[in-house]
């Protein structure tokens, strides 16, 4: 590797030993790109005259407005216009080849002024493009440049609008665009959607995030990965920023074929009315709307269309909204091998897995307030029942236990009848409850009778959230275990 041409630029600067500076520019450049923001970045250009211009050679931006007074440019605090004579100034002095390049600038400067910061990013062939802006000038609709549309090299574009109302030309572009996120983005104009999809041919993700529409149709031949979170957008009233009701909080109706669609990711108020088609290759599902519907009859049929999931996240309150209502019609899926569900309507816990018999590992959540204790019949729970739904089950995980009857109740059932059980696992996340009532509880289990011999017992602290598989994994704690032969 060889050394920079300002290796020597140091030597005689101080008789003080500078092993980081001697390194080859290969590994300083390492080192530099591992530096999160630009901010940072160019302030390593102070420490010695070999330092000064090696930042520029990191293919890539990112300069947040939002970071607030941690912002500065040598020693001084930047406010608006430094700000964007500060962006300007990286631009000038970074390659002709971006592979990313986050500006974050939030609702600062006027639309001419950010369309040039976006031209300077596609002149560079930038692959990786995510900015945060609402221009000054909001009155009209924000309009995609044409140049970011025709951009050949960009492969990912996440744009944050502040609830900025989107404008799409309508011409064939994006040719390489692989990965598109919206988020907080005005949709309500009629087919946005759907002329930003024919504009994405190669398109393999797609994230939709608090961004309202009256209606949202997602066709898209090579989509693989669908996500519409509207959670952010409804306030704890249920009503929407706007005053809506929730049925108007992101739309009325959704509309997805993708016969390409491996992951399909449904969380929050998302609309009143779904239609799916061709969703041949879905492999996993989550769906979290159960706060959604306020209509007395159930929703059209989707459990269908999602016949060849294989692993599935769902509330039992969505369960019902899907359409699952009539004993005399139950719903196939026949590939479903893992599943993760929350027991917020416990009435139809176990009419709903008996339909899934070739199950193997189940995960429960049990809320605090579970809607149909009350109703909740362990007659269900017949020897022949029980027997069907854990015909493959090898795993059972208790989430977020809370030591009530009918999770107890429950794992006993599961117990008797589990001929295939290899583990069942009880899941704190009050550190202090596990303390206080693990033991008596495992001990409690441990004298349930067990179909199967080799199964085995344990309790763990988890302090994941709620709905876990939305954020950061934190391990869990493994205290108690039993084994099989005690």
């Amino acid at each position: 590797m060889k050394e920079s041409k300002l290796a020597n630029a140091s030597e005689g600067e101080s008789d003080g030993v500078d092993m980081i500076s001697k390194l080859p520019d290969d590994i300083l450049e390492l080192i530099l790109s591992r530096i999160p923001s630009t901010e940072e970045l160019t302030r390593t250009s102070i420490l010695s005259r070999r330092w000064r211009y090696l930042w520029t050679s990191i293919p890539s931006i990112d300069i947040d407005f939002t970071r607030g007074v941690g912002l500065s440019y040598g020693f001084l605090i930047l406010k608006s216009d430094v700000f964007k004579e500060f962006v300007y100034w990286v631009l000038l002095n970074k390659p002709l080849v971006l592979d990313s390049f986050r500006l974050w600038c939030a609702s600062c400067y006027n639309m001419s002024t950010i369309r040039r910061w976006i031209h300077a990013a596609v002149v560079r062939k930038v692959k990786l493009l995510d900015m945060l802006f609402r221009p000054i000038d909001d009155s009209v609709d924000i309009e995609m440049p044409d140049c970011l549309v025709a951009c050949a090299s960009l492969e990912v574009l996440r744009l944050h609008l502040m609830r900025g109302p989107l404008s799409v030309p309508k011409f064939t572009g994006f040719s390489a665009l692989r990965v598109l996120e919206l988020n907080d983005v005005d949709l309500l104009k009629n087919d946005l959607v759907k002329y930003f999809l024919e504009s994405c041919p190669l398109l393999e993700d797609l994230s939709l995030i608090d961004c309202p529409a009256y209606s949202l149709v997602i066709s898209s031949p090579m989509l693989k990965n669908l996500r519409i979170d509207t959670q952010e957008l409804v306030d704890d009233d249920g009503y929407s920023e706007e005053g809506l009701d929730i049925d108007w909080a992101m739309c009325l109706s959704l509309e997805i074929s993708c016969p390409k669609l491996v992951c399909l990711t449904l969380t929050g108020y998302v609309a009143t009315e779904f239609l799916f088609n061709n969703l041949c290759s879905l492999k996993k599902a989550v769906i979290y709307a159960e706060e959604l519907f306020e209509v007395e009859e159930p929703i059209y049929d989707l459990f269908y269309d999602m016949r060849h999931v294989e692993s599935l996240s769902i509330s039992l309150r969505s369960v019902e909204q899907m359409g699952f209502r009539d004993e005399d019609d139950p719903i196939s899926l026949p590939n479903l091998k893992t599943l993760e569900l929350t027991v917020d309507a416990l009435h139809v816990l176990i009419r709903f897995l008996t339909c899934l018999p070739d199950l193997e590992y189940l995960h429960l959540v049990f809320p605090k307030n579970v809607y149909g204790l009350d109703k909740w019949n362990q007659d269900e729970a017949t020897p022949e029942t029980m027997s069907i739904l854990t015909r493959h089950l090898k795993k059972v995980e208790f989430l977020e236990f809370q030591e009530n009857k009918p999770e107890l109740n429950l794992a006993r059932s599961l117990l008797e009848h589990g001929k295939e059980l290899e583990e069942m696992v009880f899941s704190w996340s009050d550190e202090a409850k596990f303390h206080e009532r693990s033991m008596e509880t495992m001990n409690q289990v441990s004298e349930f009778h067990k179909a199967s011999s080799a199964v085995k017992l344990t309790g763990v602290i988890n302090l994941n959230q709620l709905n876990p598989w939305l954020g950061p994994k934190i391990p869990e704690i493994v205290l108690i275990q039993v084994d099989p032969s005690s």
